[in-house]
């Protein structure tokens, strides 16, 4: 069985893919510190970029090594923000959040995590999926947070937050996320993909999440990180 498994090439990737996740993490801590912003900023980058690395998936030659770095990293953001004097609790924990908020980082990699186990096999989805929740989801709150006035569709406290322009930029960057994504990863990977065939699917996924993220209100505002993703995977697989 191991020797099955056993792949230098998958493990170095496997470190390299840590390291990158851990380092955007730091670098992103450093900018937010010396810059005195709120936690919230490095939630953000770590939301538009760590889930980026997933271009590589074609490269590993078994899914144990994917599955294996969301494992640890799932576990080290779980450690991280369920102890409140943890540097990584101090990075990622933004004040206003309540609980369930709060752990969106780990809902993040476990969805990622669920993608891999599920459409391994199928890259293109596992990578059209996790950069509409990574990049759409992770605009949908940065560009409203940035502009001075919004047009409401849900306003009935933070967690019903819903705005005409965070609508928008959840479908457009979703959409420019899992075409770039896409095209990186068959650029880099060499993973045959026909990205004109895709668009008009990832335009279809892009809507749907788009309304799902619009609909994740009350209780399921805390867990748009999982109805987004699985949504455009399950679209995209049926398409």
């Amino acid at each position: 069985m191991w020797s099955i498994l056993f792949d230098p090439f998958s493990i170095a990737l496997a470190i390299l893919v840590l390291l990158y996740v851990i380092g955007l993490i730091l670098v992103a801590e450093k900018i937010r510190v010396r810059k005195e912003l709120s936690p919230y900023f490095t939630r953000r980058m770590i939301h538009l970029f760590a889930g980026d690395s997933i271009i590589v998936l074609p490269l590993f030659k078994h899914p144990f090594y994917p599955v294996l770095v969301t494992v640890i990293l799932a576990l080290m953001v779980l450690v991280g923000l369920s102890r409140p004097n943890n540097p990584l609790s101090k990075t990622m924990v933004v004040s206003e959040y309540d609980k369930l908020h709060v752990y969106g980082p780990l809902y993040y990699i476990i969805s990622i995590l669920v993608l891999v186990l599920f459409f391994y096999n199928k890259p293109e989805i596992v990578v059209a999926a996790t950069m509409i929740m990574a990049w759409g989801d992770g605009f949908a709150s940065l560009v409203p947070a940035m502009l001075k006035r919004k047009h409401m569709i849900f306003n009935r406290g933070v967690k019903w937050r819903k705005s005409v322009e965070g609508s928008l930029s959840m479908f457009f960057f979703g959409f420019l996320g899992a075409v770039i994504g896409l095209a990186l990863m068959g650029l880099l990977t060499g993973y045959p993909i026909n990205l004109v065939s895709m668009v008009p699917k990832i335009l279809v996924a892009c809507t749907v999440a788009t309304i799902m993220e619009l609909l994740s209100v009350g209780v399921l505002a805390s867990f748009d990180n999982f109805t987004v993703p699985f949504t455009a995977a399950i679209i995209l697989a049926l398409l």
